[in-house]
């Protein structure tokens, strides 16, 4: 990361440095094989996200007292509804192995949707990466809340509905991310990633 040395810098001083691009994403029909399979499809492009963001260098990377630091030990934390039809967070620790990753994933759906208080990761690790689905929409543009500007590094992922076309699945993908780390160029890259993985799936 030592090549993006001053584009940390220079990017850390606006007021928001991030990025924030929307994409359509076609890609295999990965829905219906999932479901075929007893698979929630978002856990499976879960994961597919989350194998795509270590195979992209640049999303690899966070901020820590603004130094760069990479990322050791993957957690994916996702949005899940509660009893009540509200917002709360799930988080499991990554594995490379699908049934594994898939099993986490149900095991601490449950105990997000049972929650009576928010789930919050601790602010200071910075090995999360942060995705959220809004099955019920096909956006076309998305914009995630902030903490803080200055430490925006850890990336965040809204993925919409799933729609079946021609054959394969489209659904829409907002990615966000620190700009002293991420460009355009590796979104594009991670998005390539991300339909290969879910390709290859089943």
């Amino acid at each position: 990361m030592q090549s993006r040395r001053e584009h940390i810098a220079f990017f850390s001083g606006y007021e928001d440095p991030t990025v924030n691009i929307t994409t359509l994403v076609a890609c295999p029909d990965f829905v219906s094989k999932a479901k075929a399979h007893d698979v929630p499809p978002f856990a499976a492009l879960l994961f597919a996200i989350a194998e795509a963001s270590l195979c992209v260098e640049n999303f690899r990377w966070r901020l820590r007292g603004g130094e760069p630091v990479e990322v050791t030990q993957l957690k994916t934390g996702h949005t899940v509804l509660d009893k009540n039809n509200n917002l709360n967070f799930s988080e499991i620790e990554h594995s490379d192995d699908f049934d594994t990753f898939v099993r986490r994933y149900i095991e601490d759906r449950e105990i997000a949707h049972a929650a009576t208080s928010l789930r919050l990761s601790e602010p200071e690790d910075r090995d999360h990466l942060y995705v959220t689905c809004t099955p019920w929409l096909y956006f076309t543009a998305f914009e995630h809340p902030v903490a803080r500007y200055s430490d925006a590094s850890i990336p965040n992922i809204a993925v919409g509905q799933f729609k079946l076309q021609d054959g394969g699945v489209c659904f829409p993908l907002a990615v966000q991310a620190h700009h002293g780390l991420v460009d355009g160029l590796h979104i594009h890259q991670l998005t390539e990633k991300i339909t290969d993985g879910v390709g290859a799936l089943f």
